[in-house]
C-alpha cells in the first residue's frame, strides 16, 4: 500500500506557510524551514492562527519567529529544572528504600512492589496487575543491559567477569542513574505503600504535614508523571507552548484556587515546586520572569501561563 503523504519541496513548504502567517520576504522563512522543518514550524503557525479572534487578522511572520524563539527558550528552562527533579527523585527512591530494607538491589525483588498499586478502582487494579509482569521483566532486562554492554558502560566493569563484584547485581543508586525517567516513574508507582511513604519521608524531611498519607503518595504519582511528560517534551524539542498533558492532583495542603487547570503548563510548574528543593523552585520562577520580560509579545494573550501565575506559584506549599 502506497503512502498518500506527498514529499514537499522547500518552495512548496514556503507556499503552505502562507496559510498560517502573512509574509513578503521569503528568505527568512526559507532559512527557518530549512533548519527546523515544515512540520515543526507549521505547528506554531497553526497555534497562532487559532488566536485570530485576538489578533483580528492572520498573524505576521515576525510573531511566528518570536513565538518560536520564546518556545525554544521556554523548553530550555524547563529541561534544566526537570533534570534536577529527575535526579532528585532517583536519589530519594534509591537511598530511602535501600536504607529501609537494608537491600541495595530492592528494585529487583518482587516483594518490594504492589502489582495493584494499591488502587481501589476495580478496572484500574486489573490493568495495573496485568501490566506488572512486563514492567518487572523490562526492569531486569534494563539492569542486565548495563552489565552486558561493556563498550557503552565501561565504568561498570567491576560487575563483569573478572571484576570484584562479578555475579552481583547493580545497586539501586548506581542503576537508577542509567535508567530512563519512565522506568523510575513506574518503579515508584509500583512500590509498596509503606515504601512509597518512606521515600517521601526521606526526600522531604522538613515537610509540615504531621504524617504521610496514602493520598500523598498517590498525588506524588501524578507529579512525577507530569514532570516526566514535561521533560520528554523538552528533550525531544517538541512545541511546549499551549501543550496539555497528564492530570496533576491538588495537594491536600493547597486551596483549589492554587491549581486553576490540572493539565496545562502551570500545572507542570505546580508539580515541579512540589518536588524541587525550595532554592531550585525559586530559581525556576526567576528564570521564567526574566524570559517573559524580554519576550516581544504578551504570553498571556496566548494562554501560555495565567496572568497571576507568580502569585499562584508563591502560594503553592512546599511538600
Amino acid at each position: 500500500m502506497s503512502n498518500l503523504d506527498t514529499p514537499l519541496t522547500l518552495e512548496d513548504q514556503i507556499f503552505l506557510m502562507k496559510t498560517y502567517v502573512n509574509f513578503r520576504q521569503r528568505t527568512k522563512m526559507r532559512t527557518i524551514l530549512q533548519k527546523e522543518g515544515y512540520f515543526r514550524v507549521s505547528r506554531y503557525g497553526k497555534y497562532l492562527l487559532s488566536y485570530t479572534h485576538i489578533l483580528r487578522s492572520k498573524p505576521e511572520q515576525k510573531l511566528l519567529f518570536d513565538l518560536y524563539d520564546f518556545d525554544v527558550a521556554l523548553r530550555g528552562i524547563f529541561f534544566k529544572y526537570t533534570q534536577k527533579a529527575e535526579i532528585q527523585i532517583k536519589n530519594h527512591i534509591a537511598n530511602a528504600v535501600s536504607l529501609k530494607l537494608n537491600d541495595s538491589t530492592f528494585y529487583l525483588d518482587t516483594n518490594s512492589y504492589t502489582p495493584s498499586q494499591g488502587e481501589s478502582d476495580r478496572n484500574k487494579r486489573a490493568r495495573y496487575i496485568s501490566k506488572f509482569p512486563k514492567f518487572y521483566t523490562d526492569l531486569k532486562k534494563a539492569e542486565n543491559r548495563l552489565i552486558a554492554k561493556p563498550h557503552l558502560y565501561p565504568e561498570l566493569n567491576s560487575y563483569r567477569r573478572g571484576g570484584p563484584r562479578y555475579r552481583k547485581r547493580i545497586p539501586a543508586w548506581t542503576a537508577f542513574m542509567y535508567f530512563d525517567f519512565g522506568t523510575i516513574e513506574h518503579i515508584y508507582a509500583y512500590l509498596r505503600g509503606d515504601l512509597k511513604k518512606e521515600v517521601l519521608r526521606y526526600g522531604f524531611p522538613n515537610t509540615t504535614r504531621k504524617n504521610i498519607s496514602k493520598l500523598d503518595t498517590k498525588n506524588m504519582d501524578t507529579w512525577i508523571a507530569a514532570i516526566r511528560n514535561l521533560r520528554n517534551t523538552c528533550s525531544h524539542h517538541n512545541m511546549l507552548t499551549g501543550k496539555t498533558s497528564s492530570i496533576v492532583h491538588l495537594d491536600r495542603l493547597d486551596t483549589i484556587n492554587t491549581l486553576p487547570n490540572d493539565t496545562d503548563l502551570f500545572s507542570r510548574m505546580y508539580a515541579l515546586k512540589k518536588i524541587l528543593a525550595p532554592n531550585d523552585s525559586e530559581l525556576l520562577k526567576e528564570d521564567l520572569k526574566k524570559l517573559i520580560k524580554k519576550t516581544n509579545f504578551s504570553i498571556y494573550s496566548f494562554n501560555v501561563l495565567p496572568r497571576n501565575w507568580e502569585l499562584l506559584y508563591n502560594n503553592i506549599h512546599n511538600f
